[in-house]
C-alpha cells in the first residue's frame, strides 16, 4: 500500500470540508424558499342575470314636466345576496333615466314609463355601472367581457288619472330585473355595508300638491216682496132737497196687491276630493338589446 504524502492528505481533507459546507448551504437555502400560495381570494362578486332588486323612488315623477331623458332616483329596500354574501345592501341608491312615457288617456287611467337603470351608488361612494348602460361606447377589451350586454330597461305600468299631478310618487315600489350579469368589487361592497341605512316605514312622504276643494252650502234665496194694494173709497151720497134726487159721488176702486218675485236659492256643491294617488301595477323587463 502506498502511503499518501502529507501534502496530498491535506489537499483531500480541505476538499472534503469544502464539499460538505457547500452541501449544507444548499440545503439551508432550499429550506428558506417560501411556499407559494395555493389559493387566492376572488376580489369580485357577480350578480347573475335575472336577479331582482326591490327599490323605492326617492324623487317623484311630475305629470306636467316628465319627458324622456329625465333622471330617476331610487333606493333599495331589501338586500341582494349572492352565495350567502350581501351584494347590494338595503339603502343603496340606484340611478336611471326615463326612456319612454305613455300618459293616461281621457277614458283610460293606465300609463307606462320605461326606465333605463344605469348606475348603483353605494353608501361609501363606490359606483357600479349596470351592464348595457353605455351602449354605443367602445367595446370592452377585458378577457371574457361581453360586447353590448343587454341593458336593464324596465316597463313600469301605472294606474293614474289625468287629474293626478304625479305619475310616480315618493316611495313607489319598482322591481328591477338585471338583464346581464353585474360584477362588483367585493371589498368596496363590504366597506359600504356598515354605512348603508335601509329606508324606514313612513320615511317617504307624498309629494302631491293636490288639496281637496271644499264644498259650498249654497244660498237660501230671497222671498217674494208683496206691496199691499189700496181698499178704495165708497160712494159719497149727498141727500137731495125736497123734490130733488140724492147726489151720488162715486168712490174710487181699490188696487190689488203687487208681488215682486224673490230670487231663487243656489244649490250646494259637494267637496271635490283629490284623485287616487298613482299605483304601480307591474314592473316588467323590456328586452331591447342594441346590435
Amino acid at each position: 500500500m502506498h502511503k499518501l504524502s502529507a501534502t496530498t492528505r491535506t489537499t483531500l481533507i480541505s476538499a472534503f470540508f469544502l464539499l460538505t459546507a457547500g452541501a449544507g448551504l444548499t440545503g439551508s437555502q432550499a429550506q428558506a424558499q417560501p411556499v407559494a400560495a395555493t389559493t387566492a381570494v376572488d376580489p369580485a362578486l357577480t350578480i347573475p342575470a335575472g336577479a331582482t332588486m326591490q327599490v323605492a323612488l326617492i324623487r317623484p315623477v311630475w305629470a306636467g314636466t316628465a319627458s324622456p331623458g329625465a333622471s330617476i332616483y331610487a333606493q333599495t329596500t331589501f338586500p341582494v345576496t349572492v352565495g350567502g354574501k350581501i351584494a347590494v345592501p338595503p339603502g343603496t341608491f340606484v340611478e336611471g333615466r326615463l326612456e319612454k312615457l305613455t300618459r293616461p288617456a281621457r277614458r283610460s287611467n293606465r300609463g307606462e314609463l320605461q326606465i333605463l337603470f344605469t348606475h348603483i351608488i353605494f353608501a361609501n361612494g363606490y359606483v357600479a355601472a349596470l351592464p348595457g348602460a353605455n351602449i354605443g361606447a367602445p367595446a370592452p377589451t377585458a378577457v371574457g367581457a361581453q360586447n353590448n350586454p343587454a341593458e336593464t330597461l324596465i316597463a313600469v305600468a301605472i294606474q293614474v288619472s289625468q287629474r293626478n299631478d304625479l305619475l310616480l310618487d315618493n316611495g313607489a315600489q319598482i322591481e328591477i330585473t338585471l338583464a346581464s350579469p353585474l360584477t362588483l368589487d367585493l371589498q368596496a361592497v363590504a366597506a359600504a355595508i356598515p354605512q348603508s341605512r335601509a329606508p324606514v316605514p313612513g320615511q317617504f312622504k307624498s309629494a302631491s300638491l293636490c288639496r281637496p276643494i271644499p264644498g259650498s252650502p249654497g244660498t237660501p234665496g230671497t222671498p217674494d216682496t208683496v206691496i199691499p194694494g189700496s181698499t178704495g173709497t165708497p160712494d159719497t151720497v149727498i141727500p137731495g132737497g125736497p123734490g130733488m134726487p140724492d147726489t151720488v159721488i162715486p168712490g174710487t176702486p181699490g188696487t190689488p196687491s203687487t208681488t215682486i218675485p224673490g230670487s231663487p236659492g243656489t244649490p250646494g256643491s259637494s267637496e271635490i276630493p283629490c284623485p287616487i294617488p298613482p299605483i304601480v301595477i307591474s314592473s316588467t323587463p323590456v328586452h331591447n338589446q342594441s346590435p
